[in-house]
């Protein structure tokens, strides 16, 4: 697991912030949700007696942020630099794994069959309003998937997917897609 700083800190700015304020738990519960998500990240990486007071406090938030927004992502999938652009409705696997960067909207679901592998996304990934990404597939780095697409298939990197079942529309990759504010060339958190 990355380190808290940095993933609260990667978190903020993939979100256009610079800061924490308070402010934003009311303005911006997604990323209120993912602050409570990376505290019980950290509760998990904590062995001994102290990891249960370390994770309860968190968890608990956890579920009552869930329930106030929709949004159902299991600890450790994500890793840093997730944006949330809208709450309402977003399920994820537990054993889906997602790189960082990654921009999510509403909508959403990642997931798999009950013995079937979950997806697997690169980093830098662009997922639309109502998308359903599912079965044991590989979405490349500087992927975008459309709006209501259904994807079951391998997505190449840089590539765009669109319908359903989703197919290559075009070869641009994330870097148009993605807000203003996103780095084109890396991260700078200081």
């Amino acid at each position: 697991m990355q380190s808290l700083e940095t993933a609260l800190k990667a978190d903020l700015a993939a979100h256009g912030e610079t800061r924490w304020r308070m402010t934003l738990a009311y303005y911006n519960p997604p990323l209120f949700y993912q602050r409570f998500l990376r505290f019980v990240e950290l509760g998990q990486a904590i062995d001994g007696k102290s990891a249960l007071l370390a994770r309860s406090p968190y968890s608990i938030a956890l579920r009552r942020q869930s329930l106030r927004t929709g949004i159902q992502i299991p600890p450790g999938v994500f890793a840093e630099g997730l944006s949330i652009a809208h709450y309402g409705s977003i399920i994820v696997n537990s054993r889906a794994r997602v790189g960082a960067l990654c921009r999510l909207h509403s909508a959403t679901n990642i997931g798999a069959r009950e013995y079937e592998r979950p997806p697997t996304i690169g980093a830098r990934v662009y997922i639309g309003p109502g998308a359903v990404i599912y079965g044991d597939i590989q979405i490349g780095d500087e992927a975008v998937i459309g709006a209501n697409s259904v994807v079951n298939r391998d997505v190449p990197a840089g590539s765009t997917v669109a319908g359903s079942p989703a197919r290559v529309i075009a070869e641009r990759g994330s870097r148009q897609v993605m807000p203003d504010w996103y780095p084109k060339d890396g991260w700078k958190y200081d």
